[in-house]
């Protein structure tokens, strides 16, 4: 729970400096991390889920949402909570591929470091 909890915060915070390439950054690093975890690039994806959720609801309350929603549903012809489903999977998406890079990278890294 802390590290899904962890992953979101930086997810979100990533994500509100670098645009989503910051849900890649993240999620390279949470890969990193967790690549002894079993399941840990679908608990990045899921962080990753859950930070761009906390985002969508700062918007929100900030009352900015709810008119780019309609916005882009209506040009995508789509309703808004699919648009919602859209999104939040393209994080998870984006997340789960660069944590699984990212374990792996870290895989490989440690078994070819040349031993002292």
């Amino acid at each position: 729970m802390l590290a899904l909890l962890a992953v979101a915060a930086a997810v979100a915070t990533l994500t509100w400096l670098l645009g989503w390439w910051g849900v890649v950054v993240a999620a390279l690093l949470a890969g990193v991390l967790l690549r002894r975890r079993p399941g840990g690039a679908w608990l990045v994806a899921l962080a990753a889920m859950v930070g761009w959720g906390a985002l969508i609801v700062v918007d929100t309350l900030g009352g900015r949402f709810s008119a780019l929603a309609l916005s882009i549903a209506g040009v995508m012809r789509v309703p808004v909570p699919a648009l919602l489903v859209i999104t939040l999977l393209f994080g998870a998406l984006l997340a789960w591929s660069a944590a699984v890079v990212g374990s792996e990278a870290g895989r490989v890294g440690r078994a070819t470091r040349p031993s002292a």
